[in-house]
């Protein structure tokens, strides 16, 4: 009697075995890609409702940028929902009468809070800040450079609207490239109450998924250059830091803002800078002012992405637009 496996019938099972594995390996993968999308999503709805829970107790929502041209401690709406996001070991260790750099904030800012992460995200990223404290920040030092490795957050609200010159921008309610950068959701220093979203809550952006920061990110690859704004304190991508941009399409091709202003221009997936950027296979997610996250992708055009960003624009914007 023989035991256990000849030559021939071991290579056969292992050829089996690895034929198994591989039709098994792009479930498994897809698996967890749709885990990471879903809880990427997850992650906005928490952001949605303590944006939300903010503005019942204080009035308004929280500030986008704080110390914005006025000598204010450098801050941004991340710090402010923290008690309404269940962070409150780490809101406990931030002090908003400093700027968000400063020593006594570092151990706050430096830790990874996971509803400002995707996880289908590059991991182990952090936004390297160095600066001297502002003119009315509480630290009465206002000569030493203060550094710090903020940890980051792949969520963005808007402070404009970055359009091409011409083309489709020709029809856009304001003149020039950088629009409305006082009529979105949050604004500079101070709350703003939902009652001015007169667009209505279903259809404002309140915040986009633009991940993958401090680095580049251009249609999918990763760019040689890093940051924005370089180390200065109002560089974007830490989550207790300045929390918004302008948003804008990119060139398809290249991935450039403000794009072509044609049909080819693209707002998601092409450029981590001013356009949503997830990354998820066919779009990225966004919150709307109700609390409501949605997957957007290619049918998202420049125009509707520009029309999303303005809460008093007037123009009506169908959820089916998008």
């Amino acid at each position: 009697m023989r035991y256990g496996l000849s030559r021939t019938e071991f290579a056969v099972s292992a050829v089996l075995c690895l034929a198994a594995a591989g039709l098994l390996l792009p479930r498994v993968q897809a698996a967890r890609a749709d885990a990471a999308r879903a809880q990427c999503a997850e992650n906005l709805r928490k952001l949605g409702q303590a944006c939300l829970e903010f503005e019942k107790a204080q009035g308004g929502l929280p500030p986008r940028r704080g110390g914005f041209n006025n000598g204010e401690p450098y801050s941004g709406w991340g710090a402010a929902v923290l008690p309404h996001l269940g962070e409150e070991a780490t809101a406990k260790k931030y002090n908003p009468k400093l700027d968000f750099f400063d020593p006594a904030n570092k151990a706050a800012v430096e830790t990874r809070v996971k509803p400002f992460l995707c996880p289908a995200a590059p991991a182990e990223r952090a936004v390297r800040i160095e600066s001297q404290a502002s003119t009315k920040a509480a630290n009465p030092d206002k000569d030493t450079v203060f550094t710090v490795a903020a940890a980051v957050s792949d969520y963005i609200a808007s402070n404009g609207v970055l359009l091409p010159r011409g083309g489709y921008a020709l029809n856009f309610n304001d003149a020039g490239q950088m629009n409305g950068n006082q009529r979105q959701p949050m604004g500079d220093n101070d709350v703003t109450p939902l009652s001015k979203i007169t667009d209505g809550t279903s259809t404002t952006l309140l915040l986009i998924e633009q991940a993958g920061r401090p680095a580049v990110w251009r249609n999918g690859k990763k760019r040689d250059s890093d940051g924005q704004f370089g180390m200065s304190p109002n560089a974007r991508g830490a989550w207790a830091g300045w929390g918004s941009i302008a948003f804008g399409p990119a060139d398809a091709a290249t991935g450039e803002s403000p794009g072509r202003g044609d049909a080819t221009d693209c707002a998601v997936n092409c450029n981590n800078w001013f356009g949503v950027y997830g990354f998820h296979t066919g779009g990225a997610n966004v919150l709307m002012c109700d609390g409501s996250v949605k997957f957007v992708g290619p049918k998202l055009d420049p125009l509707t992405f520009a029309y999303l960003t303005l809460r008093d624009d007037g123009h009506a914007v169908s959820p089916n637009d998008f």
